[in-house]
């Protein structure tokens, strides 16, 4: 088995490159590549090269991303469609939702024992889909998708000079914190329009929606506690019609995961969704930016069944 690292040094403020050099002085395996992302999207692109690479040597690859949700996102969107491929993370960002809905390795060992011992162990995993605009745009996510608030706080914050700067200091993760403050008295509310098993919903006075294939959001906002990601199912959750006082109430209770008991808050199983909306909105996949919503066009949301090979971490 080939052993291939991709490393996005500065995830969680630096954090991913001091992650990595613990790391590399702790390995034993005696063989494996390793490279750094440069740029938006990067990973993605190294993960398929080393998948070509693999399948061209017939050989069995593991790819452990080092980063943020972000990077492990790009990873899972380069790999899907190898069945010759597993994948690995060491969470290494500031939200690390991966971690908390999957096993990720935390140490030089553990990488070292399953390339000694554990061989091809690994556990299969369902990922979600997200089509914008008609097809026009697809994107695998193994945590969550949504359009909304989350996605407009995501957006503010990644153009800001506030988040450069509290990255210096390595305080970046407040930044966040203040695009939450800042998102709740400035965001514009919209109608929603929700299309699933033949049936037809519209929500006013939307918030966000999100679709999720594990629990966890946010750095560990508990936003869809029954959501698992082995059961061919994803589950919308919608924040509607709820004041901003109360908007903020709830993102204290959803990291307990006790939102649902909310008449605003509403969660739907399915294995397909068709959403559209009223307005142009921000559009993110695993907490990336991935793009816009045009007015009254089609969002899709499916899942694909037993897409991720993911490393049996013990």
């Amino acid at each position: 088995m080939k052993l291939y690292f991709i490393i996005n040094e500065f995830a969680g403020s630096g954090k991913g490159k001091k992650v990595w050099q613990q790391l590399r002085k702790e390995l034993t395996t005696p063989s494996f590549n390793f490279t750094f992302t440069r740029y938006e999207g990067h990973a993605s692109k190294l993960a398929e090269h080393f998948c070509e690479k693999a399948l061209a040597s017939n050989q069995t690859a593991l790819i452990i991303a080092i980063g943020g949700d972000g990077t492990i996102h790009e990873v899972v969107n380069g790999v899907i469609g190898y069945s010759n491929v597993l994948v690995g993370a060491v969470c290494a960002g500031l939200g690390n939702d991966f971690s908390r809905g999957y096993a990720s390795f935390q140490t030089a060992r553990q990488i070292d024992d399953f390339m000694m011992h554990s061989g091809r162990a690994f556990q299969e995993k369902d990922c979600g889909i997200v089509k914008l605009n008609k097809e026009n745009l697809k994107k695998y996510f193994v945590n969550n998708t949504g359009i909304g608030f989350d996605a407009y706080i995501a957006y503010k914050t990644n153009n800001s000079k506030i988040k450069k700067r509290l990255n210096k200091i390595g305080l970046g993760q407040l930044s966040y914190i203040y695009f939450v403050l800042y998102c709740l008295f400035t965001y514009k509310l919209f109608k929603l329009t929700i299309q699933q098993d033949g049936q037809q919903y519209t929500y006013e006075k939307v918030w966000f929606a999100t679709v999720s294939n594990q629990p966890y959001f946010g750095g560990g906002m508990k936003i869809s506690p029954n959501s698992c990601s082995k059961d061919g199912l994803i589950e919308l959750t919608i924040v509607y019609n709820l004041s901003r006082f109360k908007l903020l109430l709830l993102f204290i209770t959803v990291f307990f995961g006790a939102h649902t008991r909310l008449k605003e808050v509403v969660q739907i199983s399915s294995s397909k969704f068709i959403l559209s909306v009223d307005k142009e909105l921000p559009c993110h996949a695993d907490g990336e930016l991935i793009g816009t919503t045009k007015k009254e066009s089609e969002i899709t949301y499916t899942v694909s069944l037993n897409s991720l090979k993911l490393a049996d971490v013990k």
